[in-house]
């Protein structure tokens, strides 16, 4: 790898977006670092999409369109992460945008530290579709403040991290080194809602170097018709993946350190549920999330537990029925 000119391949799933993908695409391919390979993959778009990308492709040699049957959010990601050439790889959603500096700030920090980077984790701002204020349009990805002090170092591991699931579990707002992700070659597992969750799990726990930068670089867009807001038999999903998630902390001693933040994690991922799933499906995944609640409150200390911020929102989890929930935390923003 050419440390002063590294490749970068930017995977991006594409599915019915016409709406925003020109914007997108104008964010990748007006960045002001060039040695990238933007790796557009059409799954299965049934509007203009595949169109819009051809149009692009004319253009700028740099973008490659791989077609593909219909394989979901994670599929699409897999089949970019098995073409991909790249020194680095990165994600990004084809409804978000990208500031235009971003990978050259990425660039020059590997040139200037004499260190390796496996994860280069970026923040951003994540923009609620239809609301409009300053308050409550848009709120940051995560607080640097989390990764404890960064004056001495930037270079970081998740065990550092005093809340290690909480905003740092996407996989958009990240590069990742390539020739140290093949050495595992973690999979998105196939048609799972939030399986970024995972993906974020296995490849923080495999590397002490995740280099923290705090500049807003993403634009990320949260749509009410989304998947993650549409939710129908998958909204299991949401859980499946909380079981996974805790199987590899504890696979990793890492689950004792975080079973507070994971009890937030498994809280929140229950309210998008409950506020996200079909009437008829809000009983039974309520009934669900009570079983790993269940299990999961024992393993922590009586009295901090009760003094921690989350122990009303689960207390609730485990009282209330799942039509009053919904009512009591729909305006909160998770």
């Amino acid at each position: 790898m050419d440390k002063n000119n590294p490749k970068i391949s930017v995977i991006m799933p594409v599915y019915n977006v016409e709406k925003w993908l020109e914007r997108c695409l104008d964010s990748i391919i007006l960045q002001t670092y060039e040695n990238l390979e933007i790796l557009c993959v059409n799954d299965g778009s049934t509007d203009s999409s595949l169109k819009i990308l051809e149009k692009y492709a004319t253009k700028d040699k740099r973008i490659r369109i791989i077609t593909q049957e219909n394989k979901g959010l994670s599929g699409a990601r897999n089949t970019g992460m098995e073409a991909m050439t790249g020194d680095y790889f990165t994600f990004i959603d084809s409804d978000d945008w990208l500031q235009l500096g971003t990978y050259q700030k990425f660039a020059d920090v590997l040139k200037k530290e004499d260190c390796t980077i496996d994860i280069f984790l970026f923040n951003g701002l994540i923009w609620v579709e239809g609301k409009r204020t300053k308050d409550t349009g848009t709120s940051k990805i995560f607080g640097v403040e989390e990764w404890g002090e960064l004056s001495n170092s930037r270079l970081k591991s998740i065990r550092q991290h005093k809340n290690p699931m909480h905003n740092t579990m996407a996989v958009w707002n990240k590069l990742f080194r390539t020739e140290w992700y093949r050495k595992y070659n973690f999979k998105f597992m196939d048609r799972m809602l939030a399986q970024d969750r995972l993906f974020s799990a296995q490849t923080y726990l495999a590397t002490d170097n995740v280099y923290v930068y705090e500049d807003y670089l993403y634009g990320y867009r949260s749509r009410p018709e989304s998947m993650c807001h549409a939710m129908n038999d998958n909204v299991f999903h949401l859980l499946i993946i909380c079981d996974k998630v805790k199987e590899v902390y504890k696979q990793n001693n890492f689950f004792e350190q975080s079973k507070y933040a994971y009890l937030e994690y498994l809280v929140r991922e229950t309210l998008i549920g409950v506020k996200g799933c079909r009437d008829d499906l809000r009983t039974p995944f309520l009934e669900e999330s009570r079983k790993r609640l269940n299990i999961l409150i024992p393993e922590l200390e009586e009295e901090r537990y009760k003094q921690d911020i989350r122990y009303e929102l689960s207390q609730d989890i485990l009282h209330l029925d799942g039509n009053t929930l919904r009512e009591k935390y729909r305006s909160l923003w998770i």
